[in-house]
């Protein structure tokens, strides 16, 4: 081999490597719309009390909820137990795949997972998992819409007034209303498909035998509950935009609030005036812990997710 061909080959080498690297991260901060041009869209279909109707996603999330709702409900420590490495990047990178070829294309948009890819249920779950970590602002993809969601939380909790059923309605209408406010559609499908699939399997697990035949307790420590679901997907609510807020807590009576952590651009004297104004009155505020407060949010959602749901298919039965 001549010193040119060496050359050539190396470089065609840097060129496919590049392209097999792109090809793997395309996938990644790219938003719904982005993926729905990536890999197409498909219609999602959940038992009629975890959504309020089918339910269209981009084909990667649809693919793989719809295998979870099938074969997860049964299987112990879904999204905790880590599936294959090997398996979760094959699966993630035939989603990545280069929209170049029909062929491609043709396969990518099926609504089913790649037959040719031998997977499981924990692989599954955790490439869905990672098509959710790379999505910009996470599942909500709002922080006003986790905002409202951490005052419908921590207000109704506080509250003595409610009973807990007239609570539960509450909470659920205000749930529904928040979602329901956000303008893009693919936002708000994707939401109804990640706490419609969380419910379906925490419910499998709260009500799932404690005792065999005999009396005998079972193991519940790999159930995954409405409460472990929270803390494996809470910081995935909003991902890296948590980051720029600070969850903190006046008074322990009145609920948590959320302030931006970045100054606003004021001039002095704006500062100057705003400090005496405040100086006075303003109460210590307390640091909570924000992966703790998602966690809870997360939790809230699953657990109320049926009522919200049914709030949703009566306001949609009033129009």
């Amino acid at each position: 081999m001549s010193d040119t061909d060496e050359i050539r080959d190396r470089e065609n080498f840097v060129i496919e490597y590049n392209r097999l690297a792109q090809k793997r991260d395309s996938l990644k901060d790219q938003d719904l719309q982005g993926l729905v041009r990536l890999c197409g869209k498909s219609f999602l279909y959940l038992p009629p009390e975890y959504a309020p109707g089918s339910l269209i996603l981009p084909t990667c999330f649809r693919a793989t909820a719809q295998y979870l709702v099938q074969h997860a409900p049964e299987t112990r420590g879904v999204f905790r137990i880590p599936g294959s490495v090997r398996v979760v990047n094959e699966l993630y990178e035939f989603y990545c795949a280069e929209q170049t070829g029909g062929n491609i294309a043709n396969t990518v948009r099926s609504p089913n997972l790649p037959t040719h890819i031998n997977v499981g249920v924990h692989d599954v779950a955790s490439c869905f998992k990672k098509f959710l970590a790379g999505l910009p602002g996470g599942i909500l993809g709002s922080l006003s819409l986790f905002d409202a969601l951490v005052a419908i939380n921590s207000q109704l909790y506080c509250d003595p007034e409610f009973s807990r059923t007239k609570q539960s309605k509450i909470r659920a209408r205000l749930i529904a209303l928040a979602v329901g406010s956000l303008r893009s559609q693919f936002r708000r499908e994707l939401i109804c498909a990640v706490f419609g699939l969380l419910c379906l399997l925490g419910r499998a697990a709260e009500i799932a035998p404690r005792e065999d035949d005999h009396g005998h307790p079972l193991p519940t420590s790999d159930l995954m509950g409405y409460n472990a679901l929270g803390i494996v997907f809470g910081p995935l609510l909003v991902g890296d935009m948590l980051g720029s807020h600070a969850v903190k807590l006046a008074d322990p009576s009145a609920g948590l609030f959320l302030v931006a952590e970045s100054p606003s651009m004021k001039s002095k004297k704006e500062k100057r005036k705003s400090k005496e104004q405040t100086e006075d009155t303003q109460q210590p505020f307390l640091e909570v812990d924000k992966i703790h407060v998602a966690n809870d949010i997360t939790e809230m959602l699953i657990t109320n997710w049926r009522d919200v749901v049914r709030q949703m298919r009566t306001s949609c039965s009033r129009k």
